[in-house]
């Protein structure tokens, strides 16, 4: 899996979630369905924010580039700012 796929095209799907459940018709699933839906989808993200952080800070005491974990870890922390109201 090369690494645009694995720091940021997987990790995109969880924006693209928060987004999707927010254009979902309420008579689908109902309100308060679709907002467990989007705190199970927040909480996830940012446990794997989390651990790309984690992972970010082991590459950093290796003298490894942290680049993509950065990017990894922003880009998982977008269903969280939606869901708050900063974006």
């Amino acid at each position: 899996m090369s690494l645009l796929t694995r720091h940021v095209l997987l990790p995109a799907i969880a924006p693209a979630t928060t987004v999707a459940l927010y254009f979902t018709p309420v008579l689908w699933f109902g309100c308060v369905n679709r907002g467990l839906m989007a705190i199970a989808v927040v909480l996830m993200s940012a446990t794997g924010a989390f651990v790309a952080l984690a992972r970010g800070f082991r590459a950093r005491s290796r003298r490894e580039p942290v680049d993509w974990w950065l990017l990894t870890a922003l880009i998982l922390t977008i269903p969280l700012a939606l869901i708050v109201g900063l974006g």
